[in-house]
């Protein structure tokens, strides 16, 4: 694979990097982000879900300003957001310093006692203030934009940088936003990108949360095969325990349908809009449906198996207690009886 090497023309952009994770902190905040978008689109009242800041810091690292915007999304989701400016940002250095934005978040997350089990990262890259057809972008440096969205230091196959380019949406004669899984890059003349950058990060979270409870429930199964591979006499206080679980997964999934569906079908009102068209972009590129499929399938499979059980521990009940009952009839015979010949010994 060829290195990028070759320098080009400076073009100036703006890199914005982000992680997010998960904490056990409380995360309430009053200061709520309003995102305003140049791009038209209906007034829907809380159709995209409110971050809430917790802190804004300034730093300078290697000669450049950064500002870190660390974010909440209700209960206990961490967004950190690094942004700055950068004379060249398809120059050589522009992923490795990007790397070193992504650790300087990870360490912010840390302070907000975030899981280092499970994050996600994304990087968009943000040019604007051109005239024109942003298209003459994609021909001149289409080969090195795919090998930056792919976080690759070297060029890529020819199809390969067609397959890339062409996850994009045009909204404007003047605009482009092209998609990948690790990063995007979005060409607006205007500088109108924050409304985007946030339905990057609402699917990020998505996707954050759809990962922690798949492996969540991979645990479960793991834990229910070796339930399945014990005695078949088990303890009768293990009933119990069946229906507590039986009743937790009933929540997990009734939880994860309202989650996983709230937010895509709050975007969906929007319709055809353009923050619409955008997220189903998004989406699909993270696989968030085979995610949300996936899951469905998981929780499906241990409710069928939890409820067998509970009603396999019903019947083992009811066998126990009418044995029960038989023996303490047989008992209460035996006693009958002896008393019957103790009575007839001392006559």
């Amino acid at each position: 694979m060829s290195e990028l090497t070759t320098e080009i023309t400076p073009v100036p952009g703006t890199l914005v990097v982000f992680m997010i994770g998960q904490t056990c902190l409380n995360l309430d905040s009053t200061d709520i982000v309003e995102v305003r978008t140049m791009k038209i689109s209906p007034s829907y009242p809380d159709v995209i879900p409110k971050q809430k800041i917790i802190k804004v810091e300034h730093r300078r690292t290697n000669g450049n300003d950064i500002r870190f915007l660390v974010k909440a999304y209700s209960p206990n989701m961490v967004v950190v957001e690094a942004s700055t400016e950068l004379e060249h940002i398809l120059g050589n250095g522009t992923l490795e310093f990007k790397r070193h934005l992504l650790g300087e978040c990870r360490k912010i997350l840390a302070e907000h006692s975030c899981s280092r089990e499970f994050d996600e990262e994304y990087s968009v890259y943000c040019i604007s203030g051109y005239s024109g057809d942003p298209e003459v972008f994609l021909s001149l440096h289409g080969d090195r934009i795919a090998a930056f969205l792919k976080n690759e230091d070297g060029l890529l196959d020819e199809e390969e940088v067609r397959l890339t380019l062409s996850s994009s949406l045009k909204y404007g004669k003047d605009d482009i936003t092209i998609v990948d899984w690790d990063g995007a890059f979005i060409f607006d003349a205007a500088g109108d990108f924050q409304s985007d950058i946030e339905l990057f990060e609402i699917a990020n979270v998505q996707l954050l949360k759809s990962r922690i409870l798949d492996a969540g429930l991979d645990k479960r199964l793991e834990k229910t095969l070796t339930l399945l591979r014990s005695p078949k006499k088990l303890p009768f206080f293990r009933s119990r325990d069946v229906r507590k679980v039986l009743k937790e997964i009933v929540e997990i999934r009734t939880q994860s349908i309202l989650e996983s569906e709230a937010i895509e079908h709050n975007i969906k009102l929007i319709g055809d809009w353009y923050s619409a068209r955008l997220y189903s972009l998004i989406t699909k590129k993270f696989h968030i449906q085979e995610w949300t499929t996936d899951i469905k399938e998981k929780l499906q499979t241990l409710e069928d198996v939890y409820t067998m059980a509970a009603e396999n521990f019903s019947v083992s009940y009811r066998a126990t207690l009418e044995f029960v009952i038989l023996a303490g009839w047989f008992v209460l015979l035996l006693l009958y009886v002896g008393e019957f010949f103790l009575l007839k010994f001392f006559q």
